[in-house]
């Protein structure tokens, strides 16, 4: 399924203001439903392998 914002937090363990910064930054495999963005599991882990060691600026 999809990961929410509060998710997404928890999941990499960052606050509530730079987990919605990542979902509405260009480059984050986010997608908007309604008002409300979401992130694959397996598009996020593919994400983070992409930007293993690299910065990623929001």
């Amino acid at each position: 399924m999809l990961l929410s914002t509060k998710e997404l937090q928890t999941e990499l363990g960052i606050g509530r203001d730079r987990a919605y910064g990542l979902m509405h930054a260009s480059g984050f495999p986010s997608i908007k439903i309604g008002g409300r963005y979401y992130v694959a599991p397996e598009e996020l882990q593919k994400w983070i392998q992409r930007y293993t060691y690299r910065e990623f600026k929001i």
